[in-house]
């Protein structure tokens, strides 16, 4: 694709995302048809910011021509970023009663000896998706619903088949409605495969990064609209490297950081790093394609009265 056309389909997707934006403002149930939830989702900077596939040994190839600085990067740090890739899996979800009725419904990661974080809207959407868990009345804490098998399966990329499952068997902290650290902690174990090292939330300054990684799980959808497919590639549900930089703070304080880096559906519960460090600086959480993605901030995480005792 020449610059022109590049150019061209830029503009196309930003008017899908701008059209999305007034039609969700519009809706009365805050419902999109396919083609704007992807643009929302996905458009920050068309150019540039690449989500790439992870192998069974490496990444893939990076193909977009404006990705010299991130194919560098990523070489220069490869060992720190494939020791962040290890520790990153897909929240693998198959119905017990529907025959091979299976998804991935976002990305975790590996926080502790027996313990792993994602979203809290991945395991309770809020948005009318299915849920997994049911909260204790009262209490932080949830069930897993007996409906599903879940499961964290650190494998699910784009290298040769192989194992390493780790089962879920309990959500000691799932955050409430209206928690600004949208965050669940999960209670795990190993089935199969390597035990990866675990990854450290970080105590420095979510704001002090540049340039920074998120790795996770893109969600499939069947009807794909044709720009993003040119863009993006197909989502396939399976693990990838999405490379961004950080974007200026909206407010002080504020529990968030605003990064650029390309994430669509299933990115929700993903860690992001800057590079040269294994230490979270933030989990992702949300998509917008205008004013930027975001994930909340290492500080606020430490900071939350039931999660930081946690990782005490």
């Amino acid at each position: 694709m020449n610059p022109v056309e590049a150019e061209g389909l830029a503009r196309t997707i930003v008017a899908n995302a701008n059209r999305a934006l007034l039609d969700l403002d519009g809706a009365a149930d805050g419902s999109l048809g396919h083609r704007a939830a992807m643009a929302l989702e996905a458009v920050v900077q068309v150019r540039g910011r690449p989500a790439v596939r992870v192998l069974a040994e490496g990444f893939d190839k990076f193909t977009d021509p404006d990705s010299e600085i991130w194919r560098l990067l990523a070489g220069e740090h490869f060992d720190a970023m494939w020791a962040i890739a290890s520790a990153t899996a897909a929240v693998k979800v198959t119905e017990r009663f529907i025959t091979n009725r299976s998804w991935v419904q976002g990305t975790a990661f590996l926080i502790g000896p027996g313990m792993a974080m994602t979203n809290r809207h991945v395991l309770v959407p809020s948005d009318g998706g299915v849920r997994l868990a049911r909260r204790f009345p009262g209490t932080t804490t949830a069930r897993l619903k007996g409906d599903f098998d879940i499961t964290l399966d650190f494998a699910f990329d784009n290298g040769k088949s192989r194992d390493n499952v780790y089962r879920i068997i309990g959500v000691p902290f799932v955050a409430e409605e209206g928690d600004p650290v949208d965050a669940a902690v999960l209670a795990v174990e190993p089935v199969s495969g390597p035990q990866p090292a675990p990854l450290p939330i970080s105590r420095s300054d979510p704001f002090d990064i540049e340039r920074l990684y998120i790795i996770g799980h893109p969600g499939y959808l069947e009807n794909v609209p044709e720009d993003i497919m040119t863009v993006f590639g197909r989502p396939d549900e399976r693990k990838r490297v999405s490379f961004g930089q950080l974007m200026d703070p909206e407010q002080a304080n504020q529990t968030y950081i605003v990064h650029d880096a390309s994430t669509i559906g299933g990115y929700s519960g993903a860690a992001v790093l800057g590079f040269g460090s294994n230490e979270v600086r933030a989990l992702h959480y949300w998509g917008d394609s205008t004013a930027g993605n975001r994930a909340v901030g290492a500080d606020a995480i430490r900071r939350h009265p039931v999660i930081g005792p946690m990782l005490a």
